[in-house]
């Protein structure tokens, strides 16, 4: 998963904020930390919790904390478990954040570098992967994805910390329908930076795959147990078949033997 709010170290706007990552398919649950550092070797929140979670802030973190990290994992049955995410950064209403007013801020967008425009073939729509060159300073970075180039209205918008990747897991449907993208850089005080340039691109449907039976997942597995079964059954069918013979050549001898009689 990757954290989507809060992030790029902005302030939020109230002490009970919602967290929210991308999702990952089929994950039943996600465990997310709190922490004053990106070390979090003092973790001050640790909980199972589901995408879209308000957090009280009051309660989570010591008093004298101005900014936090944070970061989540998704995890499933039988201990199964993700890495964790990359550490996202926040700060807390009441943070003085005067010192960043002054830090440099560079006036230039993005580059995207996938999807683009002659994706051939289309990315699969089931995981789309947003890959864009960084920007020196940036804290984090805004990801638009619309039917129109205009981004009137857009079908992803999200915000991440200073990656500049991100996959989507099943978020763009419609096998062949077109989409445009673009991302811009966001800093702790200022306003965000220029949007890049809207980048056309194309998604495919997943493609189809044959359901195996569980035992045939591994075809040798499905050979050896397959083995067995076929010389059983060639045996007892051969063992009838000597039977019945046998049967037949007795029951001909005694007519034989009648016969002679």
């Amino acid at each position: 998963p990757c954290p989507t709010q809060p992030v790029a170290g902005r302030p939020v706007e109230t002490d009970t904020p919602v967290f929210d990552w991308t999702p990952v398919p089929d994950a039943p649950h996600y465990r997310v930390q709190i922490a004053s550092t990106d070390a979090f070797e003092a973790v001050h929140y640790d909980e199972t919790m589901d995408r879209g979670t308000a957090v009280p802030l009051e309660t989570a973190l010591p008093e004298e904390a101005a900014t936090a990290c944070w970061r989540v994992r998704a995890e499933g049955p039988a201990e199964a478990q993700s890495d964790w995410s990359a550490p996202a950064r926040f700060a807390l209403p009441s943070a003085d954040l005067a010192s960043a007013a002054g830090t440099v801020r560079v006036e230039a967008p993005p580059v995207p570098l996938h999807p683009t425009s002659d994706q051939d073939p289309p990315v699969d729509q089931s995981a789309v992967p947003f890959t864009w060159e960084g920007v020196p300073e940036a804290t984090g970075y805004q990801l638009q994805v619309a039917p129109t180039d205009d981004f009137a209205d857009p079908v992803v918008g999200l915000a991440v910390d200073q990656t500049t990747s991100v996959t989507l897991y099943d978020t763009l449907r419609g096998g062949g329908a077109a989409f445009h993208w673009r991302v811009r850089p966001l800093f702790p005080v200022a306003d965000p930076g220029p949007w890049s340039d809207p980048v056309p691109f194309v998604v495919a449907p997943p493609t189809d795959e044959e359901e195996l039976a569980p035992e045939a997942e591994d075809p040798r597995a499905s050979a050896r147990i397959a083995g067995p079964a076929t010389r059983a059954r060639t045996s007892t069918t051969l063992s009838l078949t000597v039977s019945l013979l046998a049967v037949l050549s007795f029951l001909a001898t005694i007519a034989l033997i009648m016969l002679a009689g």
